[in-house]
């Protein structure tokens, strides 16, 4: 896919940017399918409901005194080949500071943005749970060892970085701090999201609990005394 012909808009962010006022552009289509995510419209591709990519440009360039960020999330930006010419775009039309969200199994694309001419400036990546689970969100046995290759890439670039996992106790608990703890060695900034129920992919999972404080904080302890900067984000 080159890119798409319209995305999502969140017009206005404090939280998805670290220290910037953002916009939020969402991304149809994914290559996984994590039961718990809250985004199943974006990941199935559905259009129904976004914005004409030339409308959310002209937003933007109406907004740039106002905004420090943008944010590219979805879905997954790096399913389109062309999304550094979407990122020229953009900082044509205000002094921005772009934002990616990955999930880090399209290595080659994370590999030619950051080479590119327009790299972004903070890179976000998803730890779903230890590599040795990473199957159960129904991906191709032979992508998961893009995710380690990313997580080193980023690490590796110099360029701002957070890793983040959304905690559900079906896919990551206490026995994975370790391994997931080798994974993203020498990471400034790890965050644990607490799973919500609520418009799940999984329909199931809309009943399911939400992730308690008391496991947040367990599996933070964990990841700190593995020397791992880590906070957690309680909704």
């Amino acid at each position: 896919m080159h890119l798409p012909h319209s995305v999502g808009l969140q017009k206005t962010t404090l939280i998805d940017y670290p220290g910037k006022v953002a916009s939020v552009l969402f991304f149809p289509g994914c290559n996984m399918r994590c039961s718990y995510c809250h985004n199943p419209d974006l990941v199935l591709g559905r259009t129904e409901g976004l914005i004409n990519r030339d409308e959310v440009i002209q937003f933007l360039n109406n907004r740039a005194p106002l905004l420090g960020g943008v944010v590219l999330s979805g879905g997954e930006p790096l399913l389109y080949r062309d999304l550094k010419y979407f990122i020229s775009e953009i900082r044509e039309n205000g002094d921005f500071s772009i934002k990616l969200d990955t999930n880090g199994l399209r290595f080659d694309s994370l590999k030619e943005l950051l080479e590119s001419k327009n790299p972004p400036d903070f890179i976000a990546m998803d730890i779903k749970s230890a590599l040795s689970s990473y199957d159960r969100f129904f991906i191709d046995q032979n992508e998961i060892k893009n995710i380690q290759k990313s997580i080193d890439l980023i690490l590796d670039s110099k360029i701002p970085s957070q890793f983040r996992t959304t905690v559900h106790p079906d896919f990551i608990d206490v026995s994975m701090i370790d391994e997931i703890a080798h994974m993203i060695r020498g990471c400034t900034s790890y965050v644990l999201n607490g799973f919500r129920p609520g418009n799940c992919l999984e329909p199931s999972f809309n009943s399911h609990q939400e992730t308690s404080s008391q496991f947040l904080k367990d599996l933070q302890k964990g990841m700190l005394d593995q020397d791992i900067p880590c906070t957690i984000n309680i909704n």
